[in-house]
């Protein structure tokens, strides 16, 4: 067993790093993939699909998701009132998603851990415990006691911090799998200088947008569907323009008749000057591989974006490098000074102190490719993930999140047969609750969803019902609301001061104080946004659905 005093020394910089990472792991993987016996226990005697989806051939176990969901409601001090949880289950169910999704391509491409790994892994956050444990103390001769008092022995403690971290060992298996990932997505990013001056070119553009929406039905909320064959009919008219500007049509005159593009279409398509980056986000992802190879004059393929296609003409470009990009940076070698500076290649001395004891260290042009690497790097990961997520077949078995996936849909019956068939499982199965089937925020999401449809007395009935079993703010906010839309301004005001009398959000302060000023109370509405300005530094979320 190595001394501490040398373990502390090789550790150092570790420390922080390794740290970092212990905190996420705790915070969202402990317990993610392993330890939910008693949540299957309990399931068993529930009408509750043990599985919540299915992910290609995986299943990803209502174990853990509700273990995800568990953690949340312990994390910290805050509260999740109904809008929270309506959110937080979504996103939990999309990073259990994405995280099956991202394990399935790691073995897609042959990535393994092994028992080196593994014991290696164990053995690195050992070390760092080691270190932290000793930082607790001033003197050595302190640590010692406490060691020797609590375990017997340097070697003894060591053992039980390396059994306690085996116990995750799935979780371990997990993040390994995952880094070795990055590392061969990474390894797919290679940028040259050529594309460095690319990233520092502007290019100056016109385009015409072919927006998908223009081919949705109109007499119908769209669904998947519908918006696949809107995004496939736009690229047929964007080829199809391309195709008349190619055989001679101005593209400027035809940008003012076609395009979808309200900011530049009175322009004929004038975008300006557009770096690559900017050219990313105006236009769409794969602007980043098209502008550079385009000559002046010249008319893309149609490039797609978030909701929809752009052809896009370059008219002219120019390179504006940073006025650094070619100096080397340097550190003077004297130990009282220990300056680092940018300046030209061939410099002799130190600018601080005059000292001929310089080194250089690096340059600015290989700073800024590996800067643009970096950024590279994120964005081929964020478009792996984007591309699993829509080539995978993914089935949904709970009916709280099929509800939520038909809304998001726009398919508002499906969303709500879905809720309908959650509300009975919670009707038969009292400890449903424990399990986060909430009937408030069932009845909550449906109240919202008659609300979309202009059925407010469906509305108000289920909102009425979700307030039988909490008296969260945000539910007597939709009442308060509906109540307004009914004309019944007393019992609405009524609602919104019982609000404004328990201690809300400021965020809830401000949404009372619209609906005071709609009602006429001026004065109410006043008071509210001067105690939301007040209160705005305490924050916190509103009152909790509670596990009860």
């Amino acid at each position: 067993m190595p001394s501490l005093r040398r373990t502390r020394k090789k550790l150092q910089k570790q420390v922080i790093r390794w740290t970092i990472w212990l905190t996420i792991t705790i915070i969202f993987v402990l317990g993610m993939f392993s330890g939910f016996s008693w949540v299957e226990r309990q399931v068993r005697g529930l009408n509750l699909p043990r599985s919540i989806a299915r992910v290609n051939r995986a299943e990803i176990s209502r174990q853990q998701y509700e273990q995800a969901l568990a953690r949340l409601a312990q994390f910290g001090s805050f509260r999740l009132s109904a809008q929270d949880w309506a959110f937080y289950k979504e996103q939990i169910f999309h990073e259990l998603v994405d995280a099956e999704l991202l394990r399935q391509e790691a073995y897609r491409r042959g990535i393994r851990v092994t028992r080196a790994d593994i014991n290696k892994r164990v053995d690195e956050i050992l070390q760092i415990q080691l270190v932290s444990a000793r930082q607790q103390y001033e003197r050595d001769k302190e640590f010692r006691d406490f060691v020797r008092k609590q375990y017997g022995s340097l070697e003894a403690m060591a053992n039980e911090l390396r059994r306690q971290v085996r116990q995750q060992v799935g979780n371990l298996e997990q993040e390994i799998l995952m880094e070795k990932l990055r590392q061969s997505v990474m390894q797919e990013v290679n940028v040259t200088e050529k594309e460095l001056q690319d990233n520092y070119t502007q290019f100056r553009l016109r385009h015409i947008f072919v927006s998908a929406d223009r081919f949705l039905p109109k007499d119908k909320s769209p669904t998947d569907q519908d918006r696949r064959q809107a995004k496939e009919k736009a690229l047929q008219r964007a080829k199809e323009l391309r195709e008349r500007i190619l055989k001679g049509e101005d593209f400027a005159k035809l940008a003012s008749k076609e395009s979808d593009d309200p900011v530049t279409k009175n322009k004929g398509g004038d975008l300006g000057e557009l770096s690559l980056d900017a050219a990313k986000w105006r236009i769409g992802e794969d602007a980043l591989t098209v502008l550079p190879k385009l000559k002046i004059g010249e008319v893309s393929e149609p490039i797609e974006s978030f909701n929809g296609y752009h052809i896009v003409k370059l008219e002219g470009k120019r390179v504006n490098l940073p006025q650094d990009y070619n100096k080397v940076r340097y550190r003077c070698e004297e130990k009282k000074c220990n300056n680092i500076w940018l300046g030209e290649k061939g410099e002799k001395k130190c600018p601080k102190c005059g000292s001929t004891k310089i080194k250089q260290i690096g340059e600015r042009k290989k700073e800024l490719l590996d800067e643009l690497k970096q950024q590279r790097m994120q964005e081929r990961w964020t478009k792996l993930l984007r591309d699993l997520r829509e080539s995978a077949k993914i089935e949904i078995y709970d009916p709280e999140l099929k509800a939520i996936a038909a809304e998001r849909e726009g398919n508002t019956e499906e969303a709500i047969k879905h809720l309908r068939e959650a509300l009975k499982i919670v009707a038969e199965n009292p400890d449903a609750r424990r399990h986060y089937l909430f009937p408030d925020l069932l009845h909550y999401r449906l109240s919202s969803l008659y609300m979309r449809q202009g059925k407010l007395k469906e509305a108000e009935h289920e909102i009425r019902k979700a307030l039988e079993y909490s008296d969260d703010n945000d539910l007597h906010i939709q009442l308060g609301s509906i109540l307004m839309l009914q004309g019944k301004k007393d019992a609405a005001l009524k609602q919104f001061l019982k609000v404004a009398d328990s201690s809300p959000t400021p965020g809830q302060r401000l949404i009372i104080a619209n609906y005071l000023e709609q009602l006429g109370r001026k004065d109410l509405a006043e008071k509210q946004r001067k105690l939301a300005e007040k209160e705005g530094g305490s924050g916190g979320l509103s009152i909790p659905l509670t596990v009860r």
